[in-house]
């Protein structure tokens, strides 16, 4: 009995102090990572400075990393409105905005692709 109420209390320390670990923060393309304190994405150990909007966009592909996004679940996700398709405009244009920043050649883009007639796919 007294071995199992050690165990007990060791699974709970365990599960809480772990909530307070730094976690290592999730990557695509290989070296792009965030950092939530600055709103701002790291690649290659530089930050590259974000708009709120797409900061919110890269953790939203961050969080469906290997899915496909479609433009209505982006849009939801990120703003918090009902889609409209006039809203697809909008999406590409801040998409296109965070390919500049974190491409290395925007005309052929290797972290966030596009899925031709569903949305968008990060790695």
């Amino acid at each position: 009995e007294l071995l199992m109420k050690v165990k007990s209390l060791l699974r709970r320390y365990k599960e809480y102090y772990s909530r307070f670990q730094p976690q290592a923060a999730p990557t695509i393309g290989g070296n792009i990572s965030l950092d939530t304190k600055a709103r701002a994405a790291i690649k290659g150990g530089k930050k590259i400075p974000l708009t709120d909007k797409e900061y919110d966009i890269l953790r939203y592909f961050i969080e469906h990393r290997g899915e496909i996004v479609e433009n209505k679940d982006l849009y939801e996700g990120v703003w918090g409105e009902k889609y409209l398709p006039s809203a697809g405009n909008t999406i590409m244009v801040h998409v296109l905005n965070l390919r500049k920043k974190l491409e290395e050649d925007v005309n052929k883009p290797k972290v966030i692709k596009t899925v031709w007639g569903k949305g968008y796919k990060v790695e």
